[in-house]
């Protein structure tokens, strides 16, 4: 199952969740891979993305087989086909022209979280203990599952490319999911990044044996701006029917840290992928 949003402007401004029926990794109609950033990226890892349960979130297996590279995405499509036909895929250009509407109300009510940060063998991964932060999307509620990072970014911002990209992914009691990305930048140094970051476990697959106590709104820009478009996952199965809310500001994190995570998580961003007929709104 997988929602099925409308890229017009007047459902993404008047529904906070529109759902529609699908299978979970129906092809779609034939989109073309675009390199991200004009380039193909390696893979610094090789084990599969931790899954959410029932309903897949952004860093599920795949369904064709559980092993798949960032330097190899043109294979994505043999296992899950959508990765290949898709035409809702993620992640996109986001343009800082893109048309201002009223949207649903984007809420973090997130408390600060305790967990454990585990490298998956794709990413670093904050999973917490308890379902105690929310993301309301208009009167629409979606749990915080985990988050976890890319580098660099996966969307582009007019072209750009930032270091690094953290997704929040969120899902409603009917398993459809709304991730909420942030870019990071160079700047100050960041209290929760340093965090984390003295968290990493030594190899993949491990967790750190100590829970973190993480305040989540540190994460986040004050500035709620955000863009607003129907997506999919950006990993294997890359199903679609994802709900993405990517926050026009961006945090800030020091050279130092910058470049730890990025060593940490090598390249780890699937190309950028065609809009198709899709309409990105910016909501303020």
């Amino acid at each position: 199952m997988r929602v099925k949003f409308a890229a017009s402007a007047v459902a993404l401004a008047l529904a906070a969740c529109s759902a529609g029926s699908s299978e979970h990794a129906e092809a779609g109609h034939e989109s073309a891979e675009a390199p991200h950033g004009g380039e193909a990226h390696g893979d610094a890892h090789a084990a599969p993305h931790a899954g959410l349960g029932p309903a897949s979130a952004h860093a599920a297996p795949s369904q064709g087989g559980d092993h798949w590279a960032y330097n190899d995405q043109a294979a994505w499509a043999q296992q899950s086909g959508v990765c290949g036909s898709g035409a809702e895929q993620s992640p996109i250009n986001l343009s800082s022209a893109a048309p201002m509407a009223e949207m649903p109300d984007l809420a973090p009510r997130y408390l600060d979280a305790a967990g454990a940060l585990q490298d998956n063998g794709h990413t670093l991964q904050f999973a917490p203990d308890q379902a105690n932060a929310m993301l309301m999307v208009g009167q629409s509620a979606y749990s915080l599952a985990q988050f976890h990072f890319h580098s660099p970014a996966e969307h582009t911002l007019d072209r750009r490319a930032f270091p690094v990209e953290l997704h929040f992914v969120h899902r409603n009691s009917a398993g459809q999911l709304a991730v909420l990305g942030v870019f990071i930048e160079e700047g100050p140094e960041n209290p929760e990044i340093g965090t984390l970051l003295h968290a990493i476990p030594g190899a993949q697959g491990e967790a750190n044996a100590t829970h973190l106590q993480i305040d989540l709104n540190a994460l986040l820009p004050t500035d709620r701006a955000y863009f607003a478009y129907a997506g999919s996952l950006t990993t294997p199965p890359c199903s679609e029917g994802v709900r993405w809310h990517v926050l026009r500001t961006p945090i800030q994190a020091s050279a130092a840290q910058i470049a730890q995570l990025r060593e940490k998580l090598g390249s780890s961003s699937r190309h950028v992928q065609p809009l198709n007929q899709r309409t990105v709104m910016l909501g303020t």
